[in-house]
């Protein structure tokens, strides 16, 4: 009986490794994050207890610890392929990622142009200065290692073995999917403004939780995920000038004044909590699916495990043909 509840196929129950992941990946973050606050702290001199450690440098922490216990997990946890995550170099990544970039900036740009058009916000100064073009790039960065410090854990360990946990139901994915995604949302509950319009939030970053699983089982990586996270956060903070969820990103290319209602301009927690955001996305889900239908992402290596081909939707029209 005990081992029914603990163990799967000889190994710890997926469930289980999830949480160990977590309590793992927690650990190691706070002993790097003191680590490396003393090396700064040996750095900096007796200033340093007047200063934060940087963003940057946060990020880099915390990416480091994710993906390091994952890849560690997987091994020897798990003992299934790292590769199985969703990162490889033998698929089309630089594609994968390039299209990402596109949908996540396109998100953004389309609630802009709307927000714009329809008198919800206007433009107060565009600016390409010197200060502005150093701020963006440090941003990009940024928001190129906070995205993968939120895809590999959410869409590559957990996701992976919840959806393991389910299997071998045939539809496993779409349970695995939907837990990964309502923790998704949970997280950024943290974040500055988030209780100005909490279910609409929820709502707006769940669905795009969604989205990225629905990368992951339509491209079998993680690439297009990565890509679509990161430009999102770029084009929505540094370029556009709005609240990243809830954090301002400080200087931006487009300073705009937004003057409509929370509930369709997100009010301080910008775009992430306003409808025009939920209406793109539901968009995004059917580009996504038609692509999908029409073979763009067919031939792709599959690097993923049983329990993953064996949910292996309906192939798509290109490749009946």
């Amino acid at each position: 009986m005990l081992a029914r509840i603990f163990l799967k196929d000889g190994r710890l129950r997926p469930w289980l490794r999830v949480l160990v992941y977590v309590l793992a990946a927690l650990a190691a973050q706070l002993l790097l994050a003191i680590l490396i606050s003393m090396g700064y702290e040996i750095a900096m001199g007796p200033r340093a207890i007047f200063l934060h450690t940087p963003v940057w440098l946060d990020e880099l922490i915390g990416v480091i610890a994710v993906v390091a216990i994952a890849i560690v997990l997987r091994l020897y946890l798990d003992r299934r392929s790292v590769e199985s995550l969703g990162i490889t170099f033998r698929s089309r990544w630089v594609r994968l990622f390039a299209l990402g970039v596109l949908f996540g900036a396109g998100t953004q740009l389309a609630v802009f142009a709307f927000e714009i058009a329809s008198g919800q916000s206007r433009i107060v100064d565009v600016s390409l200065s010197a200060f502005v073009v150093r701020s963006v790039l440090v941003w990009f960065a940024i928001f190129l290692i906070a995205a993968l410090a939120e895809e590999y854990p959410l869409r590559g360990y957990i996701l992976q073995n919840l959806w393991e946990e389910f299997s071998p139901w045939r539809f496993a994915f779409w349970p695995a999917a939907i837990v990964t995604s309502l923790a998704f949302a949970l997280l950024h509950a943290k974040n500055p403004n988030f209780g100005e319009l909490p279910w609409m939030t929820i709502a707006n970053i769940a669905v795009d939780g969604m989205w990225a699983c629905l990368t992951v089982l339509w491209t079998r990586s993680l690439w297009l995920a990565w890509g679509a996270h990161f430009a999102w956060n770029l084009f929505e903070g540094p370029i556009l000038g709005a609240p990243v969820s809830g954090i301002h990103a400080g200087l931006s290319i487009v300073t705009q004044q937004v003057t409509g209602p929370p509930l369709i301009t997100g009010g301080d927690f910008g775009p992430e909590a306003g409808i025009p955001v939920l209406m793109v996305q539901l968009v995004g889900i059917g580009a996504l699916y038609a692509l999908y239908r029409l073979g763009a992402f067919a031939g792709l290596p599959d690097t993923r495990e049983a329990y993953a081909k064996e949910a292996e939707p309906s192939a798509p029209i290109a490749a009946q043909n």
